[in-house]
């Protein structure tokens, strides 16, 4: 177990500390109060992370590695998905039902995806190198390594009310589309550049001074 958690982050405790902070013999240690063990010291590890780095910068972290897991994980769940409808309807040789069979199976693939989803995220958080570069106009830009940017859609578009705000929604408009590199294709120009350096795209291959 302790090597689960240091998988995930850095656990300062030892398992005969946690025997010493019970006050009594290994034996009668119990679930509930090791979970609150390791509460207080992921707790603290939190802390220390968010010293280190700052709060601000700590929020878009946290904003970046949700997005990014979630992105990664629910692809994978689809993939899975489809695995599993290809070949439910094996299912009814052991006399089962495959709707049945396929709901049930499905639940477990999404709660083991919603686990590996929070795992992930957390291991992330706390490990991750970060670095800041001091941008002059729009402040400090983070820098991660490694954080595999989310796919985004080609264009976005949604409806708007008329200027007088009396038309209701009518007017469709169209949002900027993606930036088409001859080197990666179709990229956003705030997402992670796709050459892995962790820079946004505008501030790597987007730079035409990078290009120069």
């Amino acid at each position: 177990m302790w090597q689960a958690f240091a998988g995930v982050y850095n656990i300062q405790l030892t398992i005969d500390d946690v025997v010493e902070e019970s006050g009594g013999p290994r034996e009668s240690l119990n679930g509930e109060f090791i979970a609150s063990i390791i509460k207080e010291d992921v707790q603290a590890a939190y802390a220390a992370r968010e010293a280190e780095l700052g709060a601000e910068i700590l929020r878009e972290l946290e904003r970046r590695v949700v997005l990014s897991v979630l992105d990664q994980k629910w692809r994978e769940h689809l993939y899975e998905m489809d695995y599993l409808q290809e070949g439910i309807g094996l299912r009814a040789l052991a006399q089962r039902d495959p709707v049945v069979e396929y709901q049930r199976e499905g639940y477990d693939l999404f709660v083991a995806m919603m686990d590996a989803i929070k795992e992930e995220s957390a291991s992330l958080v706390f490990n991750v190198d970060v670095e800041v570069e001091a941008t002059p106009d729009e402040g400090p830009e983070i820098i991660t390594p490694g954080l595999v940017e989310p796919r985004r859609p080609a264009a976005l578009q949604y409806t708007a009310p008329d200027i007088d705000a009396t038309g209701g929604l009518t007017q469709s408009v169209a949002t900027t589309g993606p930036i088409i590199d001859p080197e990666f294709g179709e990229v956003s120009k705030n997402a992670l550049c796709p050459c892995g350096s962790g820079r946004k795209y505008k501030r790597c291959h987007g730079d035409p001074k990078q290009r120069a």
